[in-house]
């Protein structure tokens, strides 16, 4: 049987009608990249280029989750110097990447983006350069009405907020040193802000990881809360952020996995200092394929390194790449372990 991927695994996302009146506005090109993100991991098509780049601006976030691997790793000294990502280093990647051919740009990492000086400065240079989908991950506590003006007048096309329960008790307990009320004060006012000036973008998601303990009844409550306040909510598979499972597990000789990892065929993760893995889980910098201040992302994109991943991934060998070997969202797959968010209505 031919090997596939689904871009999709572990995620679902209901939107609104906002959202799906936002999306209809795009461009062609936007919708040749929604093509693309579908059929090229399905079919394992590699383009001449990256269709998605996970840019890490910076690796500082001022609250300290429990289930964040970027905590983890603060906690046992492992996590690298804080530093954000130079503003000639990001150009470099984005004029490099939209000669390409490149369609869209996530600003994360295991960072909090708004602690950039230089975030919409990179916002508006992606944009000016023709990324179609820029978007970034938050958690919301430090958006203000000033951050909240200047976003809305940056050119975003997406802005996710992390909100991981809708139960203020818990929220408060796992987003250490952050405070429910008050993120959700600030994506209220943003959503109001946006819609008093008439604009469908950014388009508003609220982000919720499925812990192993949260029930359906929680699920819909956040569905509830949320979507009053948003244009969608996406729901991901909780990941361990250790990477403990899948540690000890043997697989027999010749063995071949059904699942399949799409991100080495669609996109590539690049830290602040400019190191590029083919994978956003990739903690540790344990899949290091190249260095964009010595190379140039087509070097890195054809590189034999990312091939024999590539080739790895094809032949239902996950397994012998051991960062992948430790992997949940693989080892899960590889199990036919469902998240019970598999179960939600289906992703658009």
């Amino acid at each position: 049987m031919k090997p596939t991927a689904n871009i999709f695994l572990g995620y679902k996302e209901i939107r609104t009608e906002h959202y799906n009146k936002w999306e209809k506005a795009q461009s062609e090109r936007y919708f040749e990249y929604r093509r693309k993100w579908t059929e090229n991991a399905k079919n394992l098509i590699v383009e001449k280029y990256p269709l998605h780049l996970d840019i890490a601006i910076t690796n500082v976030c001022n609250l300290e989750c429990t289930f964040c691997a970027r905590t983890v790793r603060v906690e046992d000294g492992t996590w690298r110097k804080a530093q954000h990502m130079d503003l000639d280093l990001f150009k470099k990647i984005i004029d490099e990447a939209t000669e390409l051919g490149t369609y869209s740009l996530n600003m994360n990492l295991l960072n909090e983006p708004l602690t950039h000086p230089k975030l919409l400065e990179m916002i508006k240079y992606a944009k000016e350069k023709g990324i179609v989908d820029v978007f970034f991950h938050s958690h919301g506590g430090l958006l203000n009405e000033q951050k909240a003006k200047e976003l809305l007048d940056s050119g975003l096309d997406r802005l996710l907020i992390s909100i991981d329960s809708p139960y203020k008790e818990k929220y408060n307990k796992i987003r250490v040193l952050s405070d429910f009320d008050k993120v959700m004060e600030n994506l209220q006012n943003f959503k109001k802000m946006r819609d008093e000036r008439g604009q469908l973008n950014p388009v508003i998601r609220v982000s919720c990881i499925q812990f192993p303990d949260m029930p359906l009844d929680e699920i819909e409550d956040a569905k509830k809360l949320f979507l009053q306040f948003s244009d969608a909510i996406g729901f991901q598979q909780y990941v361990d952020p250790r990477k403990e499972v899948g540690k000890d597990k043997k697989y027999p000789s010749g063995y071949q996995s059904q699942f399949v990892c799409q991100q080495p065929f669609t996109r590539v993760s690049i830290i602040e200092d400019g190191r590029v893995s083919p994978c956003c889980l990739d903690y540790d910098q344990d899949l290091i394929i190249g260095d964009l201040t010595k190379q140039s992302l087509k070097e890195i994109w054809e590189s034999s390194n990312l091939q024999n991943i590539r080739n790895i991934m094809k032949k239902g060998e996950f397994y012998k790449i051991p960062a992948c070997a430790t992997c949940q969202r693989a080892t899960d797959a590889d199990a036919g372990i469902v998240a019970e968010i598999e179960n939600l209505e289906p992703t658009a």
